[in-house]
């Protein structure tokens, strides 16, 4: 689809050029119900202002790459895989973190649309299955293709990478049960979290399987360590697990400075798993059984689908890629 420019929208709006122009970018200077006519009539269209048009080719071998935090270790690393990948393929990158807020996400999109790009790798800020933002609409009548990095929603993208989160779960679970604990905690992500629930229903498989008589609490404490590390002292204040399972890098952290604030000997008293390595497991001066996903795999699919999507017409035949991990001791 081509691009939209300043005078199709003057003439579905009956407007001249300069006005459109005026509407969108000094509205004060128009009347406000011309200016809210042009405005919808513009969003309706798909038109996204293009800061850098001029000595553009059709291609601007450029990729916009989208993730929710550089905090979470696996993020990061995760871009700096996909931005090592692109190189390789003559393609560059401009990276934005959208620090889970919806608004920063949709301003990342707008800048990235802006700038010519030929497709998006984003990591969206919700799973949940009513987060639907309009971008992706816009995105598809601009004929950009998106790759879904490790969290899936039902928008228009051409695929997806993610995680074999199920798999996760169960892998990690057996290891967990096969210590025979009388009680384990589970940190988990948020009730709508769908990488959370998979990874949860992947270690109650376990359990189910091994018919253990372990007895599981669960804690919602969403992917943030502060949330985490709150909820786990709760929990703490009131029972003694024999083993905690953080459900991400960032949970398991909250729960090992929550248990060193409860006074307990890390590894001795309680002992601790985790979904994604902690890397920084030696400061606690314990080693933590755990999930290990490659991530450079995850960031070389990922450019790799996209580059497909971009360069050829047929985006129908892309399939997702799922990323199963190994447990490591």
């Amino acid at each position: 689809m081509k691009k939209i420019k300043l005078a199709d929208i003057a003439k579905v709006a009956n407007v001249s050029s300069i006005t459109v122009s005026r509407a969108l970018s000094t509205p004060e200077k128009v009347k406000p119900e011309t200016c809210e006519k042009i405005q919808k009539i513009a969003k309706e269209m798909g038109y996204i202002p293009n800061f850098m048009a001029k000595g553009l080719k059709s291609r601007s071998q450029t990729i916009g790459v989208i993730v929710p935090t550089i905090i979470n270790p696996f993020f990061a690393s995760a871009v700096k895989s996909i931005i090592r990948s692109a190189n390789k393929t003559g393609y560059n990158c401009l990276f934005f973190s959208s620090d889970e807020s919806q608004e920063m996400e949709q301003n990342a999109v707008n800048t990235l649309m802006s700038y010519n790009i030929d497709g998006i790798i984003i990591a969206v800020i919700s799973e949940d299955e009513h987060y639907t933002p309009d971008y992706f609409a816009t995105l598809k009548k601009l004929s950009i293709p998106v790759v879904l990095l490790d969290r899936h929603i039902e928008a228009p993208h051409v695929c997806g990478v993610y995680l074999d989160n199920v798999d996760s779960g169960y892998k990690l679970g057996k290891e967990v049960i096969s210590k025979q604990y009388q009680r384990v905690l589970i940190a988990s992500g948020s009730a709508n979290s769908k990488v959370a629930n998979s990874r949860l229903a992947g270690l109650k498989m376990a359990a189910e399987e091994a018919n253990s008589n372990v007895q599981i609490d669960v804690i919602k404490a969403d992917f943030n360590t502060e949330l985490a590390k709150e909820l786990v002292e709760q929990y703490l204040a009131e029972l003694k697990p024999d083993a905690i399972i953080g459900l991400n890098n960032q949970i398991t952290l909250g729960a090992l400075e929550a248990s060193v604030q409860h006074n307990y000997r890390l590894g001795t008293d309680i002992h601790f798993y985790s979904i994604d390595e902690i890397k920084t497991a030696t400061h606690f001066g314990i080693a933590i059984p755990c999930i290990r996903h490659d991530v450079e795999e995850f960031g070389y699919h990922a450019v790799t689908q996209l580059i497909r999507a971009i360069e050829t017409e047929d985006c129908d035949k892309l399939s997702d890629i799922i990323i199963r991990g190994t447990v490591i001791k």
